[in-house]
Order: structure tokens, then C-alpha cells, then sequence
């Protein structure tokens, strides 16, 4: 009897042991999750667990896994043809303006006189005649008259090829006395039948009748239609 008093109280110990172990465990398993939640609630959001995405996978034959992992088959670039659009052409640029080269005229110069030729003239016994005749004309002629005597001698030493037989000093134009000076601007000489213009200016001494300065500038031949109207004779 004392044996089985003695089994049946260790049965009964046994049991409230068991007892008590599961509600500790269930006690402890709450208060577990009470503290995570309560420690989860208050975690910043970058330790919170992130959902997990899906991943879908296809199932690809053999062809098509080759015609992956082939190399890329490289495209020609198309090019334009040169017949199919016009080239595009640069617009042409002025030329510069072209370089006009302006000729000099040159004007004939006069000849000035270096050795003067009527003393010698008026001094040759074959112009006696002429040198007494000059007396009769008065001053202002006789002043044109000398001139045109020296006018004459210079022309043919400047050129030998017109032989001066005489000198009109109002052809074209009177001429200008002052002074000492003639200024023959419209003149004319006749030389082997031809008239031609000339100009001259003309310095004389009153004293010894004798030109001390003379200037010429002989010019074109003169068309015989303007003798008559210019007192250009032909003897």
C-alpha cells in the first residue's frame, strides 16, 4: 500500500511538472512575440524587410539559344548614290574688281631755244634787204616779225626735215603782246608746201632787236581746206 501511495504522489508531481513546463513555454513564446512586434514597430524603414519580386522564367528551344549567342550579323550602311541628289555647289564669289591701268598721255614738251640765229640771219649779206625793211613796220610788228624770223631758224635745227619758208602768227589766234614778249598760241608755219600749226613764245631785246629767249612747239600738218580761212597761202 505504501508503494503504491508512493507511485501514485511521484505520478501526480510528474504531471503538475509537465503542467507547469507548457505554460512556461507558452508564457515565454508570447512574451517572445509581443517584443518582436514591438521592436519591429519601432525599427527605421531601411531594416524593414523589403518584398520579394518574382522572377519569370521562359523556356527557350535550341534554335533560338543559337541564334542568341551568334555573333551580330553587321548591316551595310547605306550609302547615297551621286546620281540620286545634286551635289550641293558653292555659290561663286565676286571677282575682284579688275585693276584698270590708267596710260599716261604724254603731251609733247616745248623745245627751248639754246643758240639763238637772227643776229647771224640778220647779218648775212643776202638778207640785207630784209634787215632795212624791218625799220618800216611799226613796233608791235616789228616785234612779231623778229620772232617769226628766229622761229623759223630754230624749227629747222631742231629738225632738219621741214625747211620753214614762213610763219603766220594770227592763223588761228591773235597773238598776245606785253612788254618784251610774244605769245603765238594759234601760229602756223608753211615748210615744202605743207602748213602746219605751231606755238611759241618769244622774248626780245628793244635795244639790239635781237631775241634773247624763244620757246616752240611744232604740230600736225594742216588740211588744205582751212588755208583759205586762215590766211594760209600756198605761195
Amino acid at each position: 500500500m505504501h508503494a503504491l501511495q508512493a507511485d501514485r504522489n511521484s505520478y501526480v508531481i510528474a504531471g503538475s511538472n509537465k503542467t507547469y513546463t507548457l505554460v512556461f513555454a507558452s508564457s515565454l513564446m508570447v512574451h517572445l512575440f509581443a517584443y518582436w512586434v514591438l521592436a519591429m514597430s519601432h525599427l527605421p524603414r531601411s531594416f524593414r524587410g523589403s518584398p520579394v519580386k518574382s522572377i519569370g522564367v521562359e523556356l527557350i528551344g535550341t534554335a533560338q539559344f543559337e541564334q542568341l549567342i551568334a555573333p551580330p550579323v553587321p548591316q551595310e550602311t547605306p550609302t547615297a548614290s551621286l546620281s540620286s541628289a545634286p551635289l550641293e555647289q558653292a555659290a561663286p564669289q565676286p571677282l575682284p574688281p579688275a585693276v584698270v591701268r590708267e596710260e599716261v598721255i604724254q603731251t609733247p614738251q616745248p623745245v627751248v631755244a639754246q643758240h639763238f640765229q637772227l643776229g647771224r640771219l640778220l647779218d648775212a649779206p643776202e638778207n640785207k634787204e630784209l634787215k632795212e625793211s624791218l625799220v618800216l613796220f611799226d613796233p608791235s610788228d616789228q616785234r612779231e616779225q623778229l620772232c617769226n624770223l628766229e622761229v623759223m631758224e630754230q624749227i629747222q635745227l631742231w629738225n632738219e626735215s621741214f625747211n620753214p619758208e614762213r610763219v603766220v602768227a594770227f592763223a588761228y589766234k591773235d597773238p598776245v603782246v606785253f612788254g618784251n614778249s610774244v605769245s603765238a598760241d594759234g601760229a602756223a608755219f608753211r615748210s615744202k608746201g605743207d602748213w602746219y600749226h605751231l606755238t611759241y613764245k618769244c622774248t626780245y631785246n628793244p635795244t639790239t632787236n635781237l631775241v634773247t629767249a624763244l620757246e616752240f612747239l611744232a604740230g600736225d600738218v594742216i588740211a588744205r581746206s582751212e588755208w583759205d580761212d586762215h590766211f594760209l597761202f600756198a605761195e
